[in-house]
């Protein structure tokens, strides 16, 4: 008898665990968007400090620093308190990859 209560007991619990896994009566899915990034490789063979559109970044020759992929927003030269010359404007082909500084100055 002993054995059939502990498992009506388990049963009943693993059974009210998923019950609150159902999905929900509309059918409704909601998607979360993937935020892309983006990375910007020092390949001019000098330091260079850019203002990536949220900050600064000092890149030594040969570094490289990655950020949101925001289509739109400016990536420019910066004296590290503020931005000097637009280097680009991020378009949506250049989510997802790297981007050589060389191209751009």
């Amino acid at each position: 008898m002993k054995k059939v209560a502990i498992m009506a007991v388990a049963f009943l619990s693993v059974a009210a665990l998923n019950a609150g896994n159902e999905l929900p009566k509309n059918n409704i899915v909601v998607e979360t968007p993937v935020v892309a990034s983006m990375k910007v490789l020092n390949d001019t063979g000098s330091e260079v400090t850019i203002h990536t559109g949220t900050g600064h970044v000092t890149l030594q020759k040969g570094g490289s620093t990655s950020f949101s992929c925001e289509v739109g927003k400016k990536v420019s030269l910066s004296n590290g308190s503020k931005p000097t010359k637009t280097l680009f404007t991020i378009e949506d082909s250049m989510c997802g990859t790297t981007v050589k500084l060389s191209k751009y100055m």
